[in-house]
């Protein structure tokens, strides 16, 4: 542990930890301990009688009485915890005013949009923001087609907190992928994953065009659909929106569901050896000693659902509690 996150300077620390481990040193020789130069150690020693660690008027050779770190540190520890504490209702109040600031942020004019229910966002960090904006205030549906083949781990990755806020939200989110993202394992699980918290996901063999819709009122689709690079419009137009919501309806129309949705024993759950990076997190939330309400907050899932995949992950490691299930698992490198 840091003691620099309780207040302490890296000074202050190398100087108290030496202090606590030699007591009985004088000043010239815990500057030598330290590496610290004689001022140093002075000024040093008065900063940790006003953090309150320790006492002048000592006998000992440095002038100073070590008060016991188990109360001292254990109160810096607790005045720190309530600083954390009354931050963290700062910030939850703030929350309330974000609906306010977004309305504000959208009812201003931009430079780039135009009168007829169309902007252009050149910036791809700006189209990025953008979209997680427009999710944050996503209620109802999201519908979107995914072109091109298996993505890759670190997309999966940058899509997983969107996709579980809106499935947390029972948004109903429809998605079209190409047939050949189901060629990678990866994102076979994380179909398989989504699929299971409630999101509907069909594929086509025909090449697709990106797409996405959202509450069936603002759809955000690339300037140049053969190069996203370039661009994304945001259209509200009724007329555009209706356009692309009636496109959207007959690509998910002539799609195909999932390979083993067409077998209702499959689509329960991944196979033992499709393991995804979601179960390890379970797992290893659990080994270290996690409640189950605080590991479903940390992967982002309700504890219904969680204790659902816990009972299945230890049917798969076949184990008969939650310890000896943590045990299996990292014996097989899962953790």
């Amino acid at each position: 542990m840091s003691l620099q996150d309780l207040g302490f300077t890296a000074e202050q620390e190398r100087l108290y930890r030496s202090l606590l481990e030699h007591p009985d040193v004088d000043r010239d020789e815990l500057a030598a301990l330290t590496g610290l130069n004689p001022d140093a150690v002075a000024r040093g020693i008065d900063e940790l009688i006003e953090l309150g660690v320790a006492k002048a008027g000592s006998a000992s050779p440095t002038g100073l009485a070590m008060a016991n770190p188990a109360m001292v540190i254990g109160q810096l520890i607790e005045r720190r915890e309530d600083d954390l504490m009354r931050q963290h209702r700062r910030v939850s109040d703030t929350r309330s005013e974000l609906a306010t600031l977004a309305a504000s942020y959208v009812a201003a004019p931009k430079p780039s949009s135009d009168n007829h229910g169309v902007e252009r966002l050149d910036d791809l960090a700006e189209i990025r923001e953008r979209l997680e904006e427009l999710s944050f205030f996503t209620r109802t549906s999201v519908y979107s087609v995914q072109p091109g083949g298996p993505q890759s781990k670190e997309s999966l990755d940058a899509s997983r907190p969107l996709d579980l806020r809106g499935l947390r939200r029972n948004i109903d989110m429809r998605i079209v992928h190409e047939s050949s993202v189901l060629d990678d394992e990866i994102n076979r699980a994380y179909l398989r994953e989504i699929v299971m918290l409630g999101a509907h996901v069909r594929v086509a063999d025909q090449q697709l065009e990106r797409m996405v819709i959202m509450d069936e009122e603002v759809a955000v689709v690339p300037v140049d659909p053969a190069n996203s690079r370039r661009g994304a419009l945001i259209v509200r137009h009724p007329g555009l929106l209706a356009g692309f919501l009636d496109l959207f309806g007959r690509i998910w129309q002539d799609a195909a569901e999932l390979p083993w949705q067409a077998d209702p024993a499959a689509t329960q759950e991944p196979a033992a050896e499709e393991i995804t990076d979601q179960d390890k997190q379970v797992l290893g939330l659990l080994a270290s000693g996690c409640t189950d309400e605080t590991a479903a907050r940390e992967v982002g899932v309700s504890v219904r659902h969680l204790r659902r995949r816990i009972s299945r992950l230890m049917q798969e490691l076949g184990a008969t509690s939650r310890f000896e299930a943590g045990a299996e698992a990292a014996r097989r490198g899962w953790l």
